[in-house]
């Protein structure tokens, strides 16, 4: 039976995300972006088409079997997404949603990649009863996505790259120029905070996401051989 849902599952995150990421392409002039392919630039979009490929990897599993080292990488992996689509959830619905001003935050596009695809990871991830055997500080790597992105976000907002709302910035927080720069603090909302704190914010929360996936999945794993024994 938990398999049955755990299969379901993966076809509805890869519905929610990969399908979501689509429909935000055709939607993406409507919601005030200059082209659909900036949507593209956004950890939004990234992090859903993450985990969108590996539950499909794993969905189609039973008709492409993997080796056994192969399967272990990508549920690897499946676990670092799971904790990205995690925090794009969290950050949108508890950071930038609640002060989008007239900016329309919960569009159907919205409750797919940042609403529907997190919470069906999160359930996939404890129905799933395939084993995991990770390290302790496997967690750590749940900071190498969103790190990367952060990079890859900075350069092009010092670069100057409109990320398709006429702004050189994804997410105000990863704006280096902002009236907080760096370091510093400002009176000027949203820049508050300079973007070293923020990173430092949203990087102990995301380690704190990816250890509590790991400490959850392990508890239902203990629970489940219990039962079975």
């Amino acid at each position: 039976m938990r398999r049955t849902v755990s299969y379901a599952l993966k076809w509805a995150v890869v519905i929610t995300a990969l399908g979501g990421v689509l429909l935000g392409f055709f939607t993406a002039r409507a919601d005030g972006y200059s082209h659909w392919s900036k949507r593209t630039l956004y950890f939004t979009t990234q992090s859903n088409i993450w985990i969108g490929v590996t539950m499909l990897f794993l969905a189609l599993q039973p008709f492409i079997p993997l080796g056994e080292k192969d399967l272990k990488r990508l549920y690897f992996l499946k676990y670092i997404f799971t904790a990205s689509i995690v925090m794009t959830g969290a950050v949108f619905c508890f950071l930038l949603a609640p002060f989008a001003g007239d900016y329309p935050a919960w569009t159907p596009f919205s409750f797919c990649v940042h609403l529907f695809s997190p919470l069906l990871s999160i359930a996939d991830f404890f129905a799933d009863e395939t084993p995991i055997d990770f390290k302790k500080n496997a967690f750590l790597w749940t900071a190498l996505p969103p790190v990367l992105y952060f990079a890859f976000a900075s350069v092009l907002s010092l670069l100057g790259v409109d990320f398709g709302r006429g702004e050189p910035y994804p997410y105000f927080f990863v704006y280096l120029r902002s009236p907080a720069g760096l370091f510093g603090f400002s009176s000027q909302f949203p820049f508050f905070m300079g973007s070293l704190y923020w990173y430092a914010l949203l990087s102990l929360v995301l380690l704190t996401i990816g250890k509590l996936l790991l400490w959850g999945k392990t508890r239902c794993q203990r629970a489940l051989s219990t039962a079975k024994a």
